[in-house]
């Protein structure tokens, strides 16, 4: 698509949010980017606006999928050096306002990560590596508890022909970030298979691996979903999937 259709693009989505949508609330707004709610004047339906310094192609891979612990991007475009996305709303609250409710309930903290599995497989299908994977980009959803995987800002795509090298820009936050997300070698699914690892054991423990692993079957989980060596991790989401299912 042209530089010229893009940007067309782009007026298209800003003109229809002004005219049809009002301003709700802005959620998030950073440096890199702004995330805000909009409320269609009519049918009162949200939907939620990214402006974000993000890969272009993740969200366009996007487009075509329909997950029940994903988001649904309807609409991308390019404009001014940003990405601008239209998603899904999704009504709920952070995991990461939930987490001091879910410590040492293993069957909750289980079907977390089961659900986080489904979404990154699908993912993981369609070439996006998400690179950051943590409590404040996980949402739960009011009434039926459904656990979201969003924000893929982050994200990359993982083309058939990868460089054996390193990440040029270190993406991600710090205490779920894999080694390779630091330069050391090109991050890949099991960079999100480590931050699962993580996040895993922070719901059950409270606690950074660093400081305290979880005992019994699911410490030995997450001991090889964080190990250094990426060849020494889960090869795919669903073995690890399969080894919290035969917990």
């Amino acid at each position: 698509m042209s530089g010229i259709s893009e940007q067309s693009s782009a007026d298209w989505i800003e003109d229809c949010l002004l005219r049809e949508y009002s301003l709700e609330q802005i959620l998030s707004q950073k440096p890199s980017g702004e995330v805000s709610l909009w409320q269609h004047r009519t049918l009162h339906r949200k939907i939620i606006l990214r402006r974000c310094m993000a890969e272009a192609e993740v969200y366009a891979r996007m487009l075509g999928i329909k997950h029940p612990n994903l988001p649904q991007v309807y609409e991308t475009a390019q404009a001014d050096g940003k990405l601008l996305v239209l998603e899904e709303y999704i009504d709920g609250r952070l995991l990461s306002e939930e987490m001091e409710q879910l410590n040492g309930k293993k069957g909750q903290v289980r079907q977390i990560a089961l659900s986080l599995c489904d979404a990154v497989a699908c993912l993981h299908d369609a070439g996006i590596i998400h690179r950051d994977i943590k409590p404040e980009n996980v949402m739960v959803e009011t009434g039926s508890r459904r656990i979201r995987l969003i924000d893929l800002t982050a994200a990359r795509c993982k083309k058939a022909a990868d460089p054996e090298s390193c990440d040029t820009v270190c993406l991600g936050t710090a205490p779920y970030a894999a080694p390779e997300q630091f330069g050391v070698t090109r991050t890949d699914e099991r960079t999100d298979i480590y931050a699962l690892g993580i996040l895993l054991n922070i719901l059950m423990t409270g606690k950074h691996p660093s400081q305290v692993i979880c005992p019994g079957r699911l410490g030995r989980i997450v001991r090889r979903c964080i190990r250094v060596n990426a060849d020494e991790r889960y090869h795919s989401v669903r073995m690890l999937k399969n080894a919290l299912w035969n917990l």
